[in-house]
């Protein structure tokens, strides 16, 4: 392992009497292997580029060099917050740590996100072959500002340093560097793994996305703090055990909080509602009623956000009081009179914190592959987390779930249209195969030995067994994967052929299995592409099961009556974007709807009980114009170019999208669950559209620009 000295908090802890002993941890990295980019100065390696340029002092400082045998001896530099190399250590450390916790969750690498301009001009398919970012830039001196944030435009993690507040006399430092607190550099370093996984999330199409977004960022910080140790056996005999206190364990950015004229923390996970944490757990409908009620006014992200980090760090706590409960009732005899509880209790209790914060927040990153790819809700997120988590652990004998469901709806959290709150009804449903009659009958006919398909399929859930066989056979599963078959389906292993142009020309050829995952990737997000975009008898069944529109309309000459009928009756009104239908045969009208898959991942998970999933999971999305007035709107519905103008046309106020998260299991082929977003859903655009135009509570949408998190960041 690769040892790396850094600030368990911030500087202002190692000022502190009660936290200087412990803020100073050892972040322990995997060593590079041999077939990985040896470590470079920066430090620069597989994943991220450390960049440390000072724009308001014009100094480019020395990188650091981990790999100098004066550093590898003694666990990398001392921290010290006048030394540039000490903060470029922080950064690439903690970054790194936070990647590593990730890739465990998800059962694959991270990988950044793609050029947004580049998506948006091909439609989602030319882009697959060039701008994938191959490494994460980290600036640890990139604003004399009090701001840290993720740049989508740059791929890139700019950490700001400032002078406290004259107020704050707390702060025992001339220089406040947003680098050398671990909560934020996890903070931003999540904004960029979440982006890279789900490439739509920064698009803020209700209430709720960018307070996701800042919402997941913190739980990520928050709970990845009980990894260490040490600090989590002193936080617990300073509060007897308890995790509901107010402490360093439970708030965001201390030192940052001070120096910005705060009494405490930046932000704390149980402060959401005043002193609700403090009162004793109310499961009372008047309660869940008031905290409904305070969600509904909250509209400020970092503010909204609160409630939904206080709902999953209230069920964390939950857990770990439960699985901690045994050891207070047989040690309550071994407490010290006078100084609290016994040190062997205090070691028992973070193991059990530490072991319970892991578990809590796989459960957290998990779910992210069972949301909708777009217009995230939080209702959707506990979903998300509770499908997860049954695909992966079926028997729940600590009741992870029901403390999930029970923090949510204590926070106000609910789910809108789930007859129940228990975890079994918040499953996402699997398709009902039997809706699908045209997708049966084109795989019957596929089927050897049996004519026209006259004979039934003996499960339903078969024909899309067969029909993705097709599709199966032309991907990529990377190294892992040897051939497999099954009754069902068969799929091999492609030859690796390496796609240069991915490729960054200034670096030395990389061996790390990470650089041929981007090349699987984007292999498959092609092959998908194009299996969706051919033509078949049952494309009607595929446009309803992922809530697209996949294929053009048909022009009336020449076509039967029948096939023009049931072609009006699907989403033929939808003013989706469309390729040139100068390109296109006689018999098509106004192009072929453009849609993108914007990723395509395999998920290899192991279960406690040693059981495997292996899942193919990717997102295909759709975009539709959409108009801030109801009259353009209508007439765009409609296609009458004419009556808004072809400027309009070409320019819409926003993008409405539309899209689906599709989960098929590699071991037969079978569809396991659509999660979905339709592009004909009109109430959802009506929604839209009146927050986008400030008609409902919120910041307009627009007005955070191309940099989001910069602006919502500066404003908290």
């Amino acid at each position: 392992m690769r040892r790396l000295r850094v600030y368990a908090f911030d500087p202002q802890a190692s000022v502190t009497l009660s936290t200087a002993m412990i803020n100073e941890s050892i972040i322990e990295l995997p060593w590079e292997e041999r077939w990985a980019t040896p470590l470079r100065p920066g430090p620069v390696n597989d994943y991220l580029e450390v960049i440390d340029h000072d724009p308001a002092s014009r100094l480019f400082y020395a990188p650091v060099d981990l790999d100098h045998p004066d550093l590898l001896a003694q666990d990398g530099l001392s921290p010290s917050e006048g030394r540039p190399q000490f903060h470029q250590q922080m950064v690439f450390a903690v970054a790194m740590f936070t990647i590593h916790a990730f890739e465990r969750a998800l059962g694959r690498f991270v990988l950044w996100a793609r050029d947004e301009a580049d998506m948006e001009s091909s439609g989602g398919l030319a882009a697959i072959d060039r701008n994938f970012t191959r490494r994460l830039r980290i600036y640890p001196h990139a604003l004399r500002e009090a701001n840290a944030y993720y740049s989508p435009v740059k791929r890139a993690l700019l950490f700001g340093y400032f002078r406290p507040d004259e107020a704050a006399v707390d702060v025992q430092a001339n220089w406040v560097f947003t680098c050398l607190s671990q909560d934020i550099i996890a903070h931003e370093t999540a904004h960029a793994i979440l982006h890279g996984i789900r490439q739509r999330s920064i698009e803020p199409s209700n209430i709720d996305a960018l307070a996701f977004h800042e919402a997941f960022a913190d739980i990520i910080a928050l709970l990845q703090r009980f990894a260490f140790r040490p600090v989590v056996r002193h936080m617990l005999a300073a509060s007897n055990g308890s995790l509901r206190d107010h402490s360093l364990l439970t708030g965001l950015g201390e030192q940052f909080g001070k120096a910005t004229g705060r009494n405490g923390a930046l932000r704390y996970a149980l402060r959401a509602l005043g002193d609700r944490a403090e009162r004793p757990v109310d499961n009372s409908a008047q309660s869940i009623r008031d905290a409904i009620a305070t969600l509904g006014k909250t509209t400020e992200s970092h503010a909204r956000g609160g409630f939904l980090v206080a709902a999953v760090f209230d069920a964390f706590v939950t857990i770990y009081e439960r699985r901690s409960a045994d050891l207070f009732r047989m040690a309550r005899p071994g407490l010290v009179a006078g100084n609290g509880l016994s040190p062997d209790l205090v070691n028992r209790l973070a193991a059990e914190a530490s072991e319970a914060a892991g578990q809590v927040m796989r459960m957290c990153i998990r779910a992210l592959d069972y949301a909708p790819p777009i217009d995230l809700r939080f209702g959707e997120y506990l979903r998300a987390i509770i499908t997860a988590d049954t695909d992966l652990v079926p028997n729940d004998p600590l009741r992870y779930r029901v403390a999930f469901v029970e923090a949510f709806k204590r926070w106000g959290i609910t789910v809108p249209g789930s007859i129940s709150m228990a975890p079994d009804s918040l499953v996402w449903d699997p398709p009902e195969y039997e809706k699908y009659p045209e997708i049966q009958a084109y795989a019957k006919s596929k089927l050897p030995g049996r004519r026209s398909g006259s004979q039934p399929l003996r499960d339903p859930g078969d024909a899309f067994s067969i029909r993705f066989t097709e599709m199966l056979g032309h991907l990529m599963f990377g190294v892992s994967f040897s051939q497999r078959t099954s009754s069902s389906t068969s799929y091999r292993m492609k030859d690796y052929a390496p796609d240069r142009s991915s490729r960054d020309e200034s670096d030395e050829p990389s061996r790390h299995l990470r650089d041929k995952a981007m090349e699987i990737v984007i292999h498959n997000q092609r092959e998908i592409h194009r299996w969706f975009n051919s033509d078949s008898d049952d494309d009607e069944d595929w446009e309803s099961l992922v809530g697209l529109r996949l294929r053009p309309q048909v022009r009336t000459v020449g076509v039967g009556q029948s096939r023009e009928k049931r072609i009006r009756q699907r989403m033929r009104s939808i003013p989706v974007e469309m390729g040139d239908e100068k390109t296109l045969p006689l018999q098509f009208a106004h192009g072929v709807p453009k849609f993108e898959i914007s990723s395509a991942r395999i998920a290899r998970r192991t279960g406690p009980n040693g059981q495997e999933t292996h899942h193919l999971i990717f997102q295909i999305i759709q975009r539709r114009r959409g108009y801030f007035d109801r009259n353009d709107q209508r007439q765009a519905d409609r296609g009458h170019i004419r009556s808004i103008g072809h400027y309009r046309w070409n320019n819409p106020d926003f993008w409405f999208r539309g899209g689906a998260t599709v989960h098929i299991d590699l071991r037969d082929g079978r569809l396991l669950r659509v999660i979905r977003k339709r592009i004909d859903d009109n109430r959802r655009l009506e929604e839209e559209r009146a927050y986008r135009c400030g008609e409902t509570a919120g910041i307009a949408a627009n007005s955070a620009g191309t940099e989001p998190f910069a602006f919502v960041h500066r404003s908290d």
